[in-house]
């Protein structure tokens, strides 16, 4: 065989190393031509500013080419010969897709078999695999000092492998595996003091009830956890966990559900992943739309390099996308209506039609009306059915907004259906614990703005977005969470409402709403001219906002109250948090939450100081653990009620009625038999204060008494049970039902005495069975009741449509409540009955 090397003398050849070059030497397919003017500016930035720095994170736009520029730069650190290079993706689809890229671009690429490959221990090609095959117990790439040694990382939809990793450090262990009940049982008892109710639920196998494990009862049943645990180290759920945690076992969290529990670190010892940790050069790729700081705690890295991105600069949009909310055009265009209109097949269909829905159990619906819902072992083949022009049926995908590509014709209607939700158990108490934190919000608008970017994947790109439900709605809308999009979405929103109020013209000459929502969505479809002049204007004008750095330095000492803490330093992890409250802290929600990690940090230094925080925390939140002792009940305050003047300032409080009606659809949709019962009593309690009465939770922020306490006039009280969760079949109320209605009716006259009081249970049926009873006069409000009083709740705000909110006389708010019975004597006496045995 001819060596061409020997022809060209002594003469060495080249390695080429600058990324531009790399890839004019490929041997790439006939159908690939020359780099486009994004990549090369992206990769002529990394080789002479960002090529020295160990940490980069890259943000393109969708469809600009990121897989490319990623295999190239790691091309370029295996010709500097720096050592071995991994291209890490979320899962096994995107290695696939990954791996044909490389292949069809003639770039040496090579995949893990049973063992890690020569090639890429060699440094001669680049490994593609996914983020498990790296951060796991059993890892090929071994932990600790035994860590194999790796030059080059670049992890491909960094903010999706972050979930990945996080469940790397996680047992989650099924109600029913045998170690699931033995931690059950170990910290029973200090669970239900923590909330009798939730525990009860627990025990009784519901989903939705929660708790975490005190922290002072888990450090010190530590040594108990950890036999348990390791008497089952053998199971798969715990097998590949067990080596990251368990010498980490008191640093660790546990929440228990009536489903399963979740055991996690607060901190992810990252570093025990040496491969990952040491590193010479880590690359991070992310598209525009996300925020990038929940890299410092999910992947390690430090404020700065989340602050100087690789990217282009003062590049402001891409793709098409007509963002629009039926309901805002018309009420009658609410989330069934779209179902009904999106979920059929159609035969001749020339696109996609796909929906996001947040759980199975919002699925029932649009599967009845014949749509595919996918799960996880169909979801990627029901992709390529469309990719393949398969467009009858509407595709529904579940709880997943990232990770998935729907290019073109694929999908060019998308809904998103419902307010995204976490099924993740830390991400549930979180939510329960913070849900006015501006932390919470940016998790909301991060998954949210992932969602409405799947049917949009590059720049010619085009997409209608329908957004359906209530609370998806509401969060739109808010502030504070549309404060935490890209310029991009607002922009996008802004001209989705622009074109709604459009819409609403056309229905004033008297076109169907209907007709109105398909004649905006075939504007896009069929490619206006004016449509896209409108948009393109639109999105041209738009002006990039200055982000704070205020999020990434709340992390930032988050991060280092952890490390000292983790180093024995508790004092100083303290002191480090409440230098965060007093610079950062703003509401008595967050501030709590935070008193609450020093009461962690505390305990094992001085139970009693960790008491102390722990009372603090609870006064200033009511979601947060309540203290080993020391706590006290807080009555009602005795002072006059001023009701009219109460809803006055509610509604003023909104900008605007359309604001104002968005908080009153987001409350009553919650007051229905079926929602879990946190966010049923949850909405009593904000309609309680909607309707200008002083309210509390005390079963909530005392472990006793009763769901709800409205105090309706002076020295007169509303006491509720709710029972949201019992089928509207059930026939009868059953003996722990009224047990507990009995137990709210003791607390009542032990605290507040000889006050009056009306003693209502919210449940679907008034039959009490013959094993139960109620010890005081109790009334009952079913199904039809509830519905009546929503009604007439949402009608007395209706009134204020077309009124200046904020000049609203008494008289008329007086008005109102009569014409709607929402007098007090109406709420005492209109919407309940006596119960039957």
């Amino acid at each position: 065989m001819v060596d061409f090397k020997k022809r060209l003398g002594k003469r060495e050849i080249a390695r080429t190393i600058h990324p531009c070059e790399i890839y004019e030497t490929l041997d790439r397919a006939s159908d690939k031509g020359p780099l486009r003017p994004v990549q090369e500016q992206i990769l002529q930035q990394w080789y002479a500013d960002f090529i020295q720095q160990r940490d980069v994170i890259l943000k393109l736009h969708t469809g600009q080419g990121k897989t490319l520029i990623g295999l190239l730069i790691l091309q370029s650190r295996i010709n500097q010969e720096t050592g071995p290079a991994i291209y890490l993706c979320p899962d096994n689809y995107l290695v696939e897709q990954t791996c044909k890229q490389a292949e069809s671009f003639g770039i040496n690429y090579t995949v893990i078999d049973k063992e890690l490959p020569d090639d890429f221990i060699d440094g001669k090609a680049i490994l593609i695999t996914t983020v498990k095959k790296l951060f796991n117990g059993e890892t090929k790439f071994r932990l600790g000092a035994k860590s194999i040694t790796i030059s080059t990382i670049l992890m491909d939809d960094a903010h999706a492998c972050i979930g990945y990793i996080k469940d790397t450090f996680t047992i989650s262990l099924k109600k029913n595996i045998q170690a699931y009940q033995d931690i059950l049982t170990l910290f029973g008892p200090e669970l239900e003091k923590q909330g009798v109710g939730s525990y009860a639920d627990i025990k009784n196998n519901e989903y939705d009830a929660f708790l975490s494990v005190p922290y002072w009862d888990w450090q010190d049943k530590v040594a108990e956890v950890a036999k348990i645990l390791s008497a089952n180290r053998s199971i798969p759920e715990i097998r590949f966990v067990w080596p990251l945690i368990k010498d980490i076992l008191r640093e660790c969290r546990c929440i228990i559900s009536g489903q399963n529990l979740d055991i996690s670190p607060y901190a992810l010892p990252l570093g025990i992943f040496g491969s990952y940790w040491h590193a010479q050069h880590r690359i991070f790729m992310s598209a525009t739309v996300n925020d990038d700081s929940f890299f410092i705690k999910g992947l390690g890295l430090d404020a700065k390099t989340v602050s100087n991105p690789l990217c282009i600069k003062d590049e402001k949009w891409s793709g098409e996308k007509m963002i629009l909310i039926p309901s805002l055009i018309d009420s009658s265009l609410e989330r069934s209506e779209i179902v009904n209109l999106l979920a059929k097949p159609k035969s001749k269909a020339k696109f996609g039609i796909v929906a996001l829905v947040p759980s199975f159990k919002g699925t029932s619906d649009w599967e009845k009306y014949g749509s595919v819902v996918a799960d996880k072992t169909s979801i990627y083949q029901e992709i390529e059915r469309l990719k393949n022009k398969d467009f009858e049926k509407t595709l529904v995908i579940v709880n997943r907004y990232d990770g998935i590509d729907l290019p073109d014709h694929c999908c060019r209607i998308l809904v998103i259906d419902s307010k995204p939700f976490s099924e993740a158990l830390e991400d549930r108490y979180m939510e329960l614990c913070r849900s006015k934190s501006e932390i919470i919000a940016i998790k909301q608008a991060q998954i949210i703005e992932q969602g409405l970017g799947r049917g949009v994947r590059g720049e010619k790109d085009y997409c209608v977005i329908l957004l359906i439900g209530t609370e998806l709605i509401k969060t739109i809308r808010s502030k504070e969470t549309r404060k935490h999009f890209s310029q991009q979405t607002n922009t996008q929103v802004e001209i989705g409402l622009q074109i709604a109020a459009f819409a609403k013209d056309d229905i004033k000459n008297e076109i169907s709403p209907n007709m109105a929502l398909k004649n905006l969505v075939n504007h896009c479809l069929m490619r206006d001219d004016g449509w896209k002049e409108f948009y393109t204007e639109n999105m041209d004008n738009m002006v990039q906002s200055k982000s704070s750095n205020r999020i990434l330095e709340i992390f930032e000492a988050e991060k280092k109250a952890e490390r000292e803490y983790a180093q024995g330093n508790s004092t100083e992890a303290c002191k480090t948090i409440q230098n965060l409250i007093d610079m950062h802290i703003t509401t008595d929600e967050e501030k709590g939450w935070y008193l609450q990690e020093m009461a962690r940090y505390t305990y094992s230094a001085s139970k009693s100081q960790a008491n102390v925080y722990q009372i603090s925390a609870h006064k200033n939140n009511i979601y947060l653990f309540k203290p080993k002792e020391g706590m006290s009940i807080t009555k009602i305050p005795s002072v006059s009620l001023r009701r009219i003047e109460n809803i006055i300032l509610w509604i003023q409080s909104f900008e605007n009625f359309e604001q104002l009606q968005i908080q009153i659809d987001s409350i009553l949709s919650l007051l229905r038999f079926g929602v879990d019962a946190e966010r049923f009593e949850k909405a009593i309690d904000d309609l309680a204060k909607a309707l200008g009465f002083v309210s509390q939770r005390p079963d909530r922020e005392w472990n006793e008494g009763p769901d709800n306490l409205w105090k309706v006039r002076d020295n007169e009280y509303l006491l509720i049970e709710c029972k949201s969760k019992v089928s509207t079949s059930r026939k009868e109320i059953n003996k722990d039902e009224t047990g507990q209605m009995n137990n709210a009716c003791a607390w009542f006259s032990k605290t507040y005495g000889d006050a009056q009081v009306k003693r209502l249970m919210i449940i679907p049926t008034k039959k009490v069975s013959h094993a139960a009873g109620f010890n005081l006069n109790v009334e009952i409000i079913r199904e039809g009741n509830l519905k009546r009083l929503t009604t007439n709740v949402n009608n007395f705000f209706m009134e204020f449509k077309n009124l200046d909110l904020m000049d609203i006389p008494d008289k008329k708010v007086q008005e109102y409540l009569t014409l709607h019975r929402l007098t007090v004597d109406d709420l005492l006496g209109s919407y309940s009955e006596i119960p039957r045995i």
